[in-house]
C-alpha cells in the first residue's frame, strides 16, 4: 500500500548516489530502473512423506522450520518414526508457507502433530496466534491472505476469485476463458494474471506453460468466490472450457498426434473431473456429464483407468432423466462395454453392449452399429459363445464395407481375426491382422500399429515362424514408451515372455511374465480369448520346466521392476535377440 511512495523515495535517493543499492522487500516489485526482482520461493516441503526416512525428512526446509518451532513451543517435542508421517503431511499440505508451518507448529502447545494434520481442512480456523507483539496480519493464516487480497484493485479480485475454480493448475488460453466476463475483459486476463504474479498469489510453473495457486491460497480463493454471485458463470465457463477441450482430444487419441494429447489430457485431469463434479448441481447435468463420459473413454483405456473410467461412465448413466434412447446414450453404453471387455467382465459387457446395440438399430446409426458388433463379439467369445460372436462380427465387417469407412473396417477385421486364430485359422488371421496394420500406418495410429504388430508377434510364435519377431516387438515397446499406452506396454511384455518360453529361455520368460503381471494388477486389464490361448499354454510350460519356486522367484524379480524399467529391459533383450532352432515343444 506504500509501493509508490517507496519507489519514489528509492529513484531519488539512487539518482543522488551512483554507488548506492537498495535492498527491499515487498509484495509487489518497485518497478524502477535498474530494479532486479527475486520472488522468494516458499520452503521446500516433502512429497513422499510414507517412505521418507527421518533423514530424508529433515532435508526439508519446512520439516526443519516445523521442528524448530514446535520444539520452542513444546520442549518435549521430537520428530520421530511415530510422527514424520503427520509431520509431512503438515508442511506439503501448507504448501511450505512459513507464517502457516510457524502457525500449525505452536498449536503443538496442546495438540498432537496427528490432531493439527487431520483438522487441515478447516486451516483458517486452526491457524491462529495468540502472540499479540506481532502485527494483527500475521496473527492468523486468514489475516495475512485477507491483507494481501484488500489490497488488490477490482478486477484483480475477480480474477483471483474465478482462478480458484481451476484444479492441478491451468493454462493462459484456459485463463482467458473462465478468467474474462464482466468487468474483466478478455484482453486484460494476460496484464491481470501477471500482477497476480508479482504478488505471490498465483504461481508459474518453469517450462510447462502453466500457472497454478499454492493449496492454501486457493482455498481462500474459492471462500471468496462463493460468496459472490459469480460463482455459477464461472464454474459453467471452466466446465464448457474443459468438456470442449476433451471432444477435441477424442478423435486426436487415434492419430498420430495420440501421445500429445495424452499428455495434454494428463495435465488438465484434475480440472476434468473438477468439471464432472460441478454437472451435479445443473439443471443439465445429465447430458453434458454423458458428452464428457463418451469423450474420455480412449483416455480411461490408454491411462490403464479401467475401473476409474468404468465407475465414471456408470454413474453418469445412472443419473436420473438420462434414460432417452438417444445417440448419446448408444455410444455410453458402448463404452461401458468396452471397458467391462477390457476388465474381463464378459456378462456386464453383454448386457450393456445389447441394449447400445438396440439403440443403434432404432436409430439407423450404422457407424455406430459397428463398433458394438466388434465389441458384443468381443464379450460373447468371452463367456465362449462362438456362434453368437461369428454373427455379430461378421455383421460388423458387412457394415463396415457398408460405410466406406477403412478405420472401421480394419478394427472390425481385427476383432474378427480374434476368432479365427481362438478356432486355430491362422491361415485367415493373419491376412486380416496385415490389413489392419496397413491402414493404422497409412493413418498413423500410433495405438492400432501396435495392436496389430501385437497380434502378427503372437501369431508368428505360434507357428514357430519367428524370424522379425523382435523387430515388431521393439516397434511396439518404442509406441508405448511414446505415447504412455498401459495396454499397450502390458501386453507387448506377455508377447516378449511368450517369445522367451516359445524359445526355451526360461527364467526370462517368468521374468517378463512377472512384469507383465504387474500392470495386470495396476489396470485390471484381462487378456482377450486368443492372447490368453496364446500365452497361458507357454507359461504353464515354463512353470513345469523351472519348477514352481524357481519360477516364483523369477516372476518376483519382474514383479518388483517399475514399469519404466520393464519396458527398457525388455527393449535390451530384444536388441541383443538371436533366434533358436529349438521350440518350447521340444524343451
Amino acid at each position: 500500500h506504500v509501493v509508490h511512495a517507496c519507489a519514489e523515495l528509492a529513484k531519488q535517493l539512487l539518482q543522488a548516489g551512483p554507488g548506492l543499492k537498495v535492498l527491499a522487500s515487498s509484495r509487489d516489485p518497485l518497478q524502477i530502473a535498474g530494479e532486479t526482482a527475486y520472488h522468494v520461493p516458499t520452503l521446500s516441503v516433502p512429497t513422499l512423506a510414507n517412505s521418507a526416512t527421518l533423514a530424508e525428512l529433515t532435508q526439508h526446509e519446512a520439516v526443519r522450520l516445523f521442528v524448530d518451532r514446535a520444539t520452542a513451543s513444546q520442549p518435549a517435542f521430537r520428530l520421530a518414526e511415530s510422527n514424520a508421517s503427520a509431520v509431512a503431511d503438515i508442511c506439503y499440505r501448507l504448501d511450505g508457507i512459513p507464517l502457516a508451518i510457524e502457525l500449525a507448529a505452536a498449536r503443538t502447545r496442546t495438540l498432537s502433530v496427528e490432531v493439527i494434520s487431520a483438522r487441515l481442512s478447516d486451516r483458517f480456523r486452526l491457524l491462529v496466534s495468540g502472540d499479540k507483539t506481532v502485527l494483527p496480519r500475521q496473527r492468523t493464516l486468514r489475516a495475512l491472505i485477507d491483507w494481501s487480497y484488500d489490497l488488490l484493485p477490482q478486477t484483480e479480485r475477480l480474477l483471483f476469485q474465478r482462478l480458484s475454480a481451476f484444479a492441478g493448475g491451468w493454462t493462459l488460453e484456459a485463463a482467458d476463458a473462465v478468467g474474462a466476463g464482466g468487468e474483466v475483459e478478455i484482453a486484460d486476463v494476460l496484464e491481470l494474471l501477471s500482477r497476480l504474479i508479482e504478488k505471490s498469489l498465483v504461481i508459474v510453473e518453469v517450462g510447462a506453460e502453466r500457472y497454478r495457486m499454492l493449496d492454501t491460497v486457493r482455498k481462500y480463493a474459492q471462500e471468496r468466490l462463493s460468496e459472490s454471485r459469480d460463482v455459477a458463470a464461472t464454474c459453467n465457463r471452466h466446465l464448457n472450457f474443459y468438456l470442449s477441450l476433451a471432444e477435441v482430444a477424442q478423435p486426436e487419441l487415434a492419430g498420430p498426434r495420440q501421445g500429445q494429447w495424452l499428455s495434454r489430457l494428463d495435465s488438465e485431469r484434475e480440472n476434468i473431473m473438477a468439471g464432472h463434479a460441478w454437472t451435479e448441481g445443473l439443471p443439465d447435468a445429465g447430458a453434458l456429464a454423458l458428452r464428457l463420459a463418451i469423450a474420455l473413454r480412449r483416455y480411461w483405456i490408454y491411462r490403464g483407468l479401467l475401473s476409474f473410467g468404468l465407475k465414471f461412465s456408470l454413474e453418469v448413466l445412472g443419473r436420473i432423466g438420462l434414460i432417452e434412447r438417444n445417440q448419446a446414450r448408444c455410444l455410453a453404453l458402448a463404452g461401458v462395454g468396452e471397458l467391462c471387455n477390457f476388465l474381463g467382465k464378459y456378462g456386464d459387457a453383454r448386457h450393456h453392449l445389447t441394449e447400445s446395440l438396440s439403440i443403434a438399430r432404432e436409430l439407423k446409426d450404422t457407424k455406430s452399429a459397428v463398433e458394438v458388433l466388434r465389441q458384443l463379439g468381443v464379450a460373447c467369445l468371452g463367456e465362449h459363445d462362438v456362434a453368437a460372436a461369428r454373427t455379430y462380427l461378421e455383421e460388423g465387417v458387412s457394415f463396415a464395407r457398408e460405410l466406406g469407412d477403412r478405420r472401421e473396417l480394419a478394427a472390425a477385421a481385427t476383432t474378427l481375426a480374434i476368432l479365427h486364430r481362438t478356432e486355430g485359422r491362422l491361415d485367415v488371421a493373419i491376412p486380416l491382422y496385415e490389413t489392419a496394420l496397413s491402414v493404422a500406418r497409412e493413418l498413423k495410429d500410433g495405438s492400432n500399429i501396435a495392436i496389430s504388430l501385437l497380434n502378427l508377434a503372437m501369431v508368428s510364435i505360434t507357428v514357430n515362424a519367428i524370424d522379425g519377431v523382435h523387430y515388431k516387438l521393439l516397434e511396439v515397446l518404442t509406441i508405448a514408451t511414446e505415447t504412455g499406452s498401459k495396454p499397450i506396454a502390458q501386453s507387448a511384455l506377455e508377447v516378449c515372455a511368450g517369445l522367451a518360453a516359445s524359445q526355451c529361455e526360461w527364467l526370462i520368460a517368468a521374468r517378463f511374465y512377472g512384469m507383465a503381471e504387474t500392470q495386470t494388477g495396476q489396470t485390471g486389464l484381462q487378456r482377450d480369448p486368443a492372447d490368453e490361448a496364446f500365452l497361458a499354454p507357454l507359461i504353464d510350460h515354463c512353470r513345469i520346466t523351472l519348477g514352481p519356486d524357481a519360477f516364483s522367484v523369477a516372476e518376483l524379480g519382474g514383479r518388483m521392476l517399475e514399469p519404466a524399467s520393464a519396458l527398457a529391459d525388455a527393449g535390451k533383450w530384444l536388441a541383443g535377440y538371436r533366434p533358436k532352432e529349438t521350440t518350447w515343444r521340444a524343451c
